[in-house]
């Protein structure tokens, strides 16, 4: 639970990855962010295209109190986070269909603005067929203050749950899904009352 980002595309040309690592490379070294750095380059700076090695393309950064952010890349092109390769069960369609996501609720406004920029940066330069779905609604609009607005909503709603927790405790006999289900429809009657 908390405010997150999705995203998927793939690169348009394999001889831009490291171009594409260096600026990023940069981007996390000017913010004294953490980094990481997969292959720089392709099998012989092509895609693979009937289906993928068993490598990751790319670089994936950490921001304070945020997920990392995957600017990672399969043999063929496609965006990946690097676990999901762990998963050696996954088919390329999967693969290929899965959004990667990045956490921001811990990160505040402030790096997940900076974030959303860093990606309209690197889409509009190296992707290609992307896409990015924005719980705070910053790609969509570049408003701050709905951002702003976005995330103190999301805390609150954070912020009560946990409260509920702590204040109503588990039935003896009740189960976890019930006791959930009973949590939630009494922050549900609580957010009536509060927008009523």
């Amino acid at each position: 639970m908390g405010l997150s980002f999705h995203y998927k595309g793939a690169l348009k040309k394999p001889q831009s990855l490291k171009k594409m690592i260096e600026e990023v490379t940069d981007i996390s070294q000017a913010n004294q962010w953490k980094f990481h750095i997969f292959e720089e380059a392709f099998p012989n700076h092509a895609f693979t295209l009937d289906s993928y090695n068993d490598s990751i393309y790319g670089i994936c950064f950490s921001p304070p109190n945020c997920e990392v952010v995957c600017l990672t890349f399969l043999s063929n092109g496609k965006m990946c986070a690097f676990y999901n390769l762990e998963h050696s069960k996954i088919s390329i369609e999967e693969l290929d269909d899965n959004y990667l996501s990045v956490k921001t609720q811990f990160a505040g406004p402030k790096i997940h603005k900076q974030l959303i920029n860093i990606f309209d940066y690197i889409n509009k330069k190296y992707l290609e067929n992307f896409d990015l779905t924005d719980e705070g609604n910053y790609w969509e609009t570049k408003n701050d203050q709905l951002l702003e607005d976005t995330f103190e909503k999301y805390t609150n709603l954070i912020n009560g749950f946990d409260s509920l927790l702590e204040n109503i405790p588990i039935g003896e006999n009740e189960t976890i899904e019930a006791y959930l289900i009973r949590i939630a429809e009494i922050a549900h009657k609580k957010n009536d009352k509060n927008e009523g």
